[in-house]
């Protein structure tokens, strides 16, 4: 896999901007700001400064950037072999995307791990790996999935956005983890084998196998939990 603050660090004095209006394609490479209005592929590993799309972009490959900004969609992903382009599942990846800031609203998918300092995501997403933030509010409308969650102040609920209203419709707004970890945690519309934290806070809409807590946990009556287990008496 790329180095890719290797990349960086060797690339500082000759960062370009870069901007596709339209429709249009670029390799990957080291930038500094990166804009997209319309749609967009690119068609290597990517590392810039501020990436910026209002519209649609593929990145065939990681994406790494100080400030991560999207209406509409962004989708990471491996290029598909001849004959494999409508082939999904898990499969093993070092694809990432990686950023201190990131606002969403609309789509986001990644076919490997993500890890942001602060994410904000008001629409749907599927992660085949890790998320990992310090701080991440998920207003969630449509069905997404992410095969584990980390972080400090982790916040999923429902979106209720008109700027999303339609885009999704017949679709039912469920979070599906595996498992979820972190000091605060606040969950609506969850499906979770376990989540694990200090401060947990279970509201409606939510299916959770088990329930790890030190501090407190609240249980709207909407929800259910099959096991609940306070670590602080261990």
């Amino acid at each position: 896999m790329i180095d890719l603050n290797n990349h960086i660090a060797g690339s500082l004095a000759k960062k370009h901007d870069i901007s596709i209006i339209g429709d249009g394609s670029s390799s990957g490479g080291v930038y500094g700001k990166v804009k997209v209005v319309g749609d967009s592929s690119f068609n290597d590993n990517l590392i810039c400064d501020q990436f910026k799309c209002t519209g649609t972009s593929v990145v065939y490959g990681s994406l790494e950037s100080t400030d991560i900004k999207i209406t509409g969609t962004l989708t990471l992903k491996e290029r598909a072999a001849a004959g494999d382009e409508d082939q999904e599942g898990d499969f093993s990846s070092n694809l990432y995307a990686k950023a201190e800031h990131m606002k969403i609203v609309g789509e986001f998918h990644v076919s490997g791990d993500c890890q942001v300092e602060n994410m904000k995501l008001n629409g749907r997403f599927t992660i085949t790996g890790m998320l990992s933030a310090e701080h991440m509010t998920l207003k969630i409308m449509g069905p997404s999935e992410v095969k584990e969650m980390g972080g400090s102040i982790i916040s999923v609920k429902s979106s209720r956005g008109k700027l999303l209203e339609g885009l999704f419709t017949g679709n039912k707004s469920i979070l599906k983890v595996n498992m979820i970890e972190g000091d605060e945690i606040e969950l609506e519309n969850t499906e979770a084998e376990v989540v694990r934290g200090d401060k947990i806070k279970i509201g409606p809409g939510c299916r959770i196998g088990t329930v790890e807590y030190r501090s407190s946990l609240q249980i709207h009556p909407q929800s259910e939990v099959l096991v609940q287990s306070n670590r602080s008496l261990d």
